[in-house]
């Protein structure tokens, strides 16, 4: 845990900085929104999340852009810029009159001017200050998610009740630019390079190793990696965005439905830490093979069970662990395969899988629900879809020789 002492502010800040930008608030808030926005101006909730299709799949674009522009200025002032522009988008956003053309324009804004708020950026300070720990320091900075997922649904549900939803939009976005700034302003810095001399006494061994975005692509683990990604986002993307419906679908009720989700979240965190752990101590495509069968145990009980609380309660856990474990091992595997180096560059390559299957997921759940008359279909997918996943974790193989002997 030598590394965690050394490196605590970095990792800190990009723990806030992870809770505070656009994958916490958005993923976890927009829910509340759907409700008093489409009664407002008439749209259907279909018409409301499409912007979040539009959003997430703007990271084909902003994911490999991001990570060459880190490279090229540095992550602190990315890091910077993607909060000031996260809670500027939202302000913007909040200001709609009723154009449903503007709604998606906005949100397309807020793609472009968050960017910079992604984990793309928290992560790779990681690189340079954690080697032993760097699945421990990537849990915990992804945890973020998870706290972002358990502190801003009730201050956003407060806000909208008391203010209404653009005073929420307004507040809570520039709030959590306000909260994570000074941090990531005072401790967000790559750890000092070593003196050349200083490593060459150490041997020619270079702990910075790392392919090239191009060398990467032209490995086989590079797609089967975006491939296992953008698959395990649409299954666990469109099994959070679908879950209420899901579980009402089942004859739950919606205030005990609120219950399972909230520790769905809690768990999301679990999860996170839990992976972070693992991945240290054991080969990191095993852990994840073995986390995504919990969602497909989780699928099998849906179909086959009638669901209880109880039942609706463990299924949620099942669901949130493999949901807290999705990101993380993304950070994690892009490191170990393709090396610290050039890691925003390649990392902003492979997100972009993870960001359309995260932005097809909803509307395609959705859509094929309806258009069956419920979600068995779906689900029976779903299943071999995260079978499939676990093939592919597998398919990954050793970890290069180059991360191995440094």
């Amino acid at each position: 845990m030598n590394e965690i002492r050394a490196g605590w502010r970095p990792l800190l800040s990009a723990t806030l900085g992870t809770m505070c930008g656009i994958f916490a608030f958005t993923n976890y808030t927009q829910g509340f929104f759907v409700g008093p926005v489409t009664a407002e101006f008439g749209w259907t909730p279909a018409q409301f999340f499409l912007s979040y299709t539009v959003l997430m799949c703007l990271g084909l674009i902003t994911g490999p852009v991001i990570g060459s522009l880190a490279a090229k200025y540095g992550i602190r002032v990315l890091g910077i810029i993607g909060l000031v522009g996260h809670a500027l988008a939202y302000v913007l956003i909040s200001l709609n009159n009723g154009s449903l053309t503007l709604w998606y324009l906005s949100f397309a804004l807020l793609a472009i001017l968050s960017a910079g708020s992604l984990p793309i950026i928290w992560t790779t300070v990681l690189n340079s200050w954690f080697k032993e720990d760097r699945g421990k320091a990537i849990g915990i900075t992804m945890a973020g998610t998870g706290l972002g997922a358990f502190l801003f649904p009730p201050l956003v549900e407060y806000m909208i009740s008391n203010h209404g939803w653009r005073f929420a939009y307004q507040s809570v976005a520039v709030g959590a630019a306000v909260l994570a700034l000074p941090f990531v302003f005072a401790f967000f810095k790559e750890k000092p390079v070593p003196i050349k001399s200083d490593v060459a006494n150490k041997g020619s061994t270079d702990s910075t190793w790392g392919l090239t975005r191009r060398e990467a692509m032209g490995t086989y683990r590079f797609w089967v990696l975006g491939l296992v990604l953008f698959v395990s986002a649409v299954v666990i993307v469109g099994l959070l965005s679908n879950f209420e419906r899901i579980m009402t679908q089942e004859g739950i009720e919606r205030a005990t439905i609120a219950k399972i989700a909230s520790v769905m979240g809690l768990t999301i965190i679990l999860g996170r830490l839990l992976v972070g752990f693992l991945v240290d101590k054991f080969w990191a495509p095993g852990v994840a093979a073995s986390f995504f069968v919990l969602p497909t145990i989780a699928i099998i009980v849906l179909l086959n069970v009638d669901v209880t609380v109880g039942m609706g309660f463990l299924i949620a856990i099942l669901i949130g662990l493999a949901a807290g474990a999705e990101l993380d091992l993304l950070a994690f595997l892009t490191s170990k395969y393709f090396g610290p180096a050039n890691y925003p560059t390649v990392f902003g390559a492979i997100f972009a899988f993870f960001a359309v299957g995260a932005g097809i997921a909803p509307p395609v759940y959705g859509a094929a629900a309806q258009a069956a008359g419920g979600y068995s279909t779906v689900l029976q997918v779903s299943i071999g879809l995260l079978v499939l996943c676990i093939a592919l974790f597998l398919a990954l193989g050793k970890y290069p020789d180059e991360e191995t002997s440094v």
